[in-house]
């Protein structure tokens, strides 16, 4: 089995999934660690942070268990209770699902800038958490309704917009912003029980989180090779 153990450090947002898994140990680790503890519904049950090499770790009712680097969890504000999804694919494994590279492979591009808009604290935290660890800026709209009047305002390149258990409502928010602003992405997830809309592409916002942030990626990626129009039509 994979694990950190040869490694000689972890960078910020890199971390390893083993499942399943209750306990673990770090005899051989030439650092410490963070080790959050998940149960069968991705709610993190408890959290060791910062463990010292040397040392054994278990939780029961855990299913899986997630070693990061020592402070990810305090820099993430993750807390038991939360509720997460891990993108665990390898980059290689990515890129040969995507038609477009992913955003880092030049790391001279600028930084895009993800809008948020929930009122699900939770969601909010756990899209802050996958969208910083893909080196996006993160803004938050509590008030998702309010989007349409602000898109104008903000200077974001993608939304990603709750829908929670009202599909519908989302649905409208998104037209009338596109309305306001016809080149913003307008990304929706709600609780679709794995059933989308037809004709309309709503991913479920908690058991689609990877295919989310493809997407994301992907329509970032466009707008970072799509042609600047110069002038007007006639």
């Amino acid at each position: 089995m994979r694990t950190v153990r040869r490694r000689r450090s972890l960078q910020p947002g890199e971390g390893m999934v083993l499942r399943p898994a209750w306990n673990v140990h770090t005899a051989f680790m030439r650092f410490p660690i963070d080790v959050v503890f998940l149960d069968a519904d991705q709610v993190v049950v408890r959290i060791a942070a910062e463990l010292p090499p040397w040392r054994t770790v278990s939780c029961r009712g855990a299913r899986e268990v997630v070693e990061l680097a020592a402070g990810e969890c305090a820099r993430r504000g993750l807390e038991a209770g939360d509720r997460v999804a891990w993108a665990s694919r390898s980059a290689a494994e990515l890129r040969a699902d995507r038609k477009t590279p992913l955003l880092d492979d030049n790391p001279e591009e600028p930084r895009a800038r993800v809008l948020v808009a929930s009122s699900d604290a939770r969601f909010v935290k756990l899209a802050r958490f996958l969208l910083s660890g893909r080196d996006l800026e993160v803004d938050e709209l509590t008030s998702p309704d309010r989007l349409p009047d602000l898109v104008g305002e903000t200077d974001v390149d993608v939304v990603v917009l709750d829908g929670a258990n009202k599909v519908a409502d989302a649905l409208r928010t998104a037209n009338a912003a596109r309305a306001r602003r016809p080149q913003l992405p307008v990304v929706i997830a709600a609780d679709t029980g794995g059933r989308s809309p037809a004709g309309v592409r709503v991913f479920d916002r908690w058991n689609e989180t990877e295919e989310m942030l493809l997407d994301i990626e992907r329509l970032l990626a466009e707008q970072l090779t799509a042609p600047i129009p110069i002038g007007g039509t006639e």
